[in-house]
């Protein structure tokens, strides 16, 4: 367990670093119920990306993005001085830190050593329509996917937030590499996996985070799905709530723990009954399955998983 000497807090010792929009948010409140496991109360603090992101980052929304950053080590300890000595596991969940691998890397070694290594990766065509939907779903898209492809370069340029970047964060490869390369332990699952069965990639993590594997967590709720809201107004409603439950998550999660996941779990219940999920076109699909088919056949090498049905 790695400790903040200086006032003897402890710091994560595991992090699931990504990809976006493959589930990671599921698996964060998965790992969340176990008594064994403290997971950080603020989802996503990306502390080590504001170390080296420029700001302001100026897409649509990214200045509320760039409030909840934790920018300071001072902040991000406090994440965890609620740490208890039966938590043997220490995590949290930042998305953006497989995306930005060639820095992150550098600082999470720096202010965290060699913690254990979680990767979920999606077939990047659909993580790719899933992040478009996801910005849709919080009123901050308001062009069609495949403009948002052909912008995408600009967007990259004017420093727009990573989540803009539908086709980029896909390129998993040597995001995964350096990662591999770089961290002794390291445990990639698929969300194929996730979506298939929750319990056995649960089971399979508690084991790699060295906790109690008999425990089975609710895993009947899935997490920040992405869709296009059925309701705008009520859409907009349950944004407002969703802003208040961000401000109010961190204090419920960390003083009541359970009844902060069945407080969450409901919201999404909720949202997700309100959103629907169009078909991505036939061309576009085509395209970014070309555009991504030597990156997808050397990543299948690298994690010797057969990832031939992100190719159909």
């Amino acid at each position: 367990m790695s400790k903040d000497r200086s006032r003897n807090i402890a710091l994560p010792n595991f992090l699931i670093v990504g990809a976006a929009k493959s589930g990671t948010t599921s698996l964060n409140y998965y790992l969340k119920q176990h008594p064994q496991i403290y997971m950080s109360p603020v989802k996503e603090p990306k502390f080590f990306t504001a170390q080296f992101l420029k700001f302001p980052l100026n897409g649509i929304g990214d200045d509320k993005v760039e409030k909840r950053m934790i920018k300071t080590f001072d902040e991000y300890k406090n994440l965890f001085k609620w740490v208890t000595p039966e938590r043997k596991a220490i995590g949290e969940a930042s998305v953006d830190n497989l995306y930005y691998h060639q820095k992150t890397i550098g600082y999470i070694k720096r202010y965290l050593g060699e913690p254990k290594i979680i990767i979920l990766l999606r077939n990047p065509v659909f993580r790719a329509f899933s992040a478009y939907k996801h910005l849709v779903r919080d009123g901050r898209e308001f062009v069609s996917f495949e403009k948002g492809l052909q912008l995408e370069d600009e967007r990259i340029k004017n420093n727009w937030e990573f989540i803009w970047f539908y086709k980029d964060v896909g390129f998993y490869y040597e995001q995964v590499k350096d990662y591999i390369k770089e961290f002794k332990r390291v445990k990639i699952f698929l969300t194929d996996d996730l979506e298939k069965n929750p319990l056995k990639v649960v089971k399979e993590t508690y084991e790699f985070l060295e906790v109690d594997p008999s425990f089975v967590p609710d895993v009947s709720v899935k997490y920040n799905v992405s869709g296009v809201p059925k309701s705008k107004m009520f859409s907009a409603t349950l944004k407002k709530a969703n802003t208040l439950g961000s401000v109010l998550e961190p204090v419920v999660n960390t003083l009541f723990p359970k009844k902060g996941i069945k407080i969450v779990s409901w919201v999404e219940k909720i949202r997700a009954k309100n959103l629907e999920s169009p078909e991505m076109k036939p061309e576009t699909k085509e395209y970014l399955q070309t555009l991504y088919k030597e990156n997808i056949l050397k990543l299948q090498d690298l994690i010797k998983r057969d990832l031939s049905h992100w190719l159909l």
